[in-house]
């Protein structure tokens, strides 16, 4: 019983449900490795094959009967809309009990009640739970604070309060309680009942906003050095607004290893709260300019019209090729921020400009967890003849300028109308050499790695490689990292999507160790992380998109609903038996997305053109496997032919008459009008690109997150096919807008006809109407409203 009990606690799932509807039940080895390896990163040692008794008696105390016997839990959450303080308090506890509350940004104030009160009146506490340890019963109660503070002597600078209760409003408070023992000190988070939804209203104008999503690194143009940069993005930017779209769906823009360029996924990050310096553009830098302001050699020993010459002869090499070279592109980039680093210490920290005070202030605002990251990356870059010569503050200026151009980016989107702008990608986990997971205090299980139980697509399951957060060493750091992370994830953007929001509740771990079994489940505590998302999505004025792809927790999907968090489809897999969903009925509080980072363009799936590739590179293993998802691949398409024709497209035609391009403007003309939301085209599909930018499970075999766009932004903003697509994405949501109002007409001109026919027959006296008490609104497979 000690071991299945310290499982649990430790949040190690014993089954769960299969994507078939089966139940799997975790076998108890599994889930003991699991443990093993929390064990072993929490004494930062290895740990021991097998737990002694008293070993396992032991955590269960720290992590079952201590917390009762600590009066305050470090960290506790409520809801605005009805505040609770947890405290806990010994049965027989007759005493004076003190309470201090420093409101975030608020005078500091002090609640005096006895606890004889709290057995009086339910009206102010009640109890929760109780515990006996060490020969004493300890009770959980949860005050109710408006009925405590009208119960209390309130007092406020030393004063006693006699008529104005204090304002509790949404924030980190800090509490701390005293009755005989000493005072004891924790966190309470007031948070509010929903994520940020301002830019979610759905009124007739603002109920079907589409945009484009783009890999930044893919855009293509005249002006940058063989990567997309923030001066494309603005280009991007200005394209889209002109033709109607509300935003830009965004790769994450983490850091990543900067020692090995090559390890260039943007899902396997170094750092998620700083950005990567590749996508600065140069000329946008203030010193860029005054590179070329000296006729005397500067310090890359060239004269400004030297330099010219060479940045040009550099642009035209790195810009000449359809992949990205990020060894070749890193090189040079970081050659010239050294230039413009040298440049910015000599023209504003010498000289304390307000260009270097606000690089000041931006180090200070940063605190512990920039210091660390710059300091790592200097370790990191030891040896590389374009980092020599550097110190610590080189990484803090590049943070310094990208997070600069990333704003105005985002600034530049609302100034020409777009209703959100940019939307950002956070990434589930991190790399596990990545500064985050090697910071001080890093709350990480370094002996584990994320990923997706074996399943009938991957027999072996998938190991992504990714360092996970450990539940336990989270809630111990007070949840810091993950506030952190949000608070920099939602800076400069109107959205923010969390790529496998399931990771709030659980995330399968797999062992680093072979010997430590084949994984489990580990779960989280959902209602703390959401509570957070929610408070920092409202001060950030930040929507909230949740990557809910795959095998979805039941618990969790009327949450996310419930906090306004939107889904995130993806038409290929958007499926209504063998058809594709009709876009009526597309979930309303959602994203639909034609493609991700990870599935085929359109153009490539209509031709099969991808798997053919995976046969290529071994993916699909022999020919008759081929030809069978050859043959499942023609059905599929005769299943989107017949959605578009009954949306009236093709009448009449058959799969092998239709031109691909016609194809691509008649599914948008169809899918755009549905009732999803947001609806976002990949930009490769718009220039018919059949090339994947990733394969996932492919590593060497194929050049993941290298592909370019085949056309400049100069090219794309005059082709008139990119443009006629845009025009019919606007067009078709537009339609999408005048359909809803014909809906919203006929159901009011229903509604009144319907009570217009109850108020008539509802005068006989022996007849009444009302909904039934148990009537619920109807909920979709996913779990939010029809």
């Amino acid at each position: 019983m000690g071991l299945k009990k310290l499982l649990y606690l430790q949040g190690v799932g014993a089954e769960f449900v299969s994507c078939s509807g089966d139940n799997i039940v975790t076998p108890e080895q599994d889930r003991i490795g699991i443990l093993r390896c929390m064990l072993a990163s929490a004494a930062q040692e290895r740990c021991e094959p097998v737990m002694s008794a008293e070993q396992i008696d032991e955590k269960i105390y720290q992590l079952d009967a201590e917390p009762w016997t600590q009066r305050l839990p470090l960290f506790q959450h409520t809801r605005i809309d009805n505040p609770e303080l947890s405290v806990f308090l010994p049965s027989d506890s007759d005493s004076r009990l003190t309470i201090e509350l420093q409101l975030e940004g608020g005078e500091p104030f002090q609640l005096g009640i006895d606890t004889a009160k709290f057995a009086a009146n339910p009206h102010i506490a009640k109890v929760t739970g109780h515990y006996h340890v060490d020969d004493c019963d300890y009770l959980h109660y949860r005050l109710l604070i408006t009925q405590a503070l009208l119960a209390s002597d309130i007092y406020c600078g030393g004063s006693l309060q006699m008529s104005v209760l204090p304002d509790i409003g949404l924030g980190y408070h800090r509490v701390r309680i005293r009755d005989q023992a000493e005072f004891v000190e924790g966190q309470w988070l007031v948070a509010p009942v929903m994520s940020y939804q301002s830019g979610n209203t759905r009124s007739p104008s603002n109920s079907r906003l589409w945009g484009l999503s783009i890999q930044l690194f893919s855009l293509r143009s005249e002006t940058q050095w063989g990567i997309g940069d923030f001066a494309d993005l603005a280009a991007l930017i200005e394209l889209v607004a002109n033709e109607g779209g509300s935003f830009i769906q965004l790769n994450p823009l983490h850091a990543l290893d900067i020692a090995n360029p090559q390890a260039c996924s943007p899902y396997s990050p170094s750092d998620r709260r700083r950005l990567n310096p590749l996508y600065i553009n140069f000329e946008m830098v203030p010193e860029y300019s005054q590179l070329f302001c000296d006729v005397e050699p500067n310090a890359a020993g060239a004269t400004s019209s030297e330099l010219a010459i060479k940045f040009k002869a550099i642009k035209r090499q790195v810009n000449r090729a359809d992949w990205l070279d990020y060894q070749l592109v890193s090189l040079h980039k970081y050659r010239i921020f050294k230039l413009l680093y040298q440049q910015f210490i000599v023209a504003h920290v010498e000289t304390n400009s307000a260009r270097g005070q606000q690089f000041s202030l931006f180090i200070t605002d940063n605190g512990d967890s920039l210091r660390q990251f710059c300091e790592q990356q200097l370790s990191d870059t030891v040896g590389l003849s374009e980092f020599s010569g550097l110190d610590s503050r080189f990484f803090a200026y590049l943070q310094f300028v990208a997070e600069q151009q990333l704003s105005q980016c985002q600034a530049q989107a609302k100034r020409l109308g777009m209703a959100i702008g940019l939307v950002r990608d956070m990434a589930v986990g991190v790399a596990s050499n990545s500064v985050e997971v090697r910071a001080d205090n890093s709350p990480f299980c370094q002996d584990a790695s994320i990923g997706a139980p074996p399943d009938p697509f991957a027999p072996q399951g998938q190991n992504w490689g990714l360092t996970p957060f450990d539940p336990i060493a989270l809630k111990h750091d007070g949840y810091q990292h993950f506030i952190q992370l949000l608070r920099s994830n939602m800076q400069s953007c109107g959205a923010l999507r969390i790529d496998h929001v399931m990771s709030l509740l659980r995330l399968w771990w797999w062992p680093r160790s072979k010997e430590l079994g084949n994984g489990a489940y580990v779960y989280y505590p959902l209602d703390v992380l959401l509570a957070i998302v929610c408070i920092e999505s409202q001060r950030a004025q930040c929507l909230i998109i949740g990557e809910d792809l795959g095998l979805i927790p039941p618990e969790i999907v009327s949450k996310l609903a419930a906090a306004g968090v939107l889904s995130n489809d993806l038409f290929y897999f958007s499926k209504e038996g063998d058809g594709f969903t009709l876009p009526a009925n597309y979930p309303a509080d959602s994203l639909m997305m034609l493609a991700n980072h990870d599935v085929p363009p359109l153009l490539a799936w209509w031709q099969a053109d991808d798997l053919q590739l995976r046969r290529s590179i071994g993916l699909i293993d022999n020919d008759e496997l081929l030809q069978s998802l050859i043959s499942q691949r023609e059905f599929d398409k005769q299943q989107l032919l017949k959605l578009l024709q009954a949306q009236g497209q093709f009448d009449g035609s058959d799969v092998n008459s239709i031109h691909y391009p016609e194809l691509l403007k008649a599914w948008l003309a169809v899918t755009a009008a549905g009732n999803a939301h947001l609806f976002s085209v990949q930009l490769f599909d718009l220039v018919c690109d059949n090339q994947p930018i990733n394969i996932p499970g492919t590593w060497l075999q194929y050049p993941n997150w290298q592909r370019r766009l085949a056309l400049s932004l100069t090219e794309l903003a005059a082709d008139k096919q990119v443009q006629g697509l845009l025009l019919q994405l606007q067009t078709s949501r537009q339609q999408g807008v005048q359909s809803e109002r014909e809906t919203d007409a006929y159901a009011r001109t229903h509604a009144c006809t319907k009570a217009n026919t109850t108020t008539t027959t509802s005068t006989h006296p022996n007849r009444t109407t009302s909904t039934p008490a148990h009537a619920t609104s109807s909920l979709q497979p996913n779990g939010l409203p029809l």
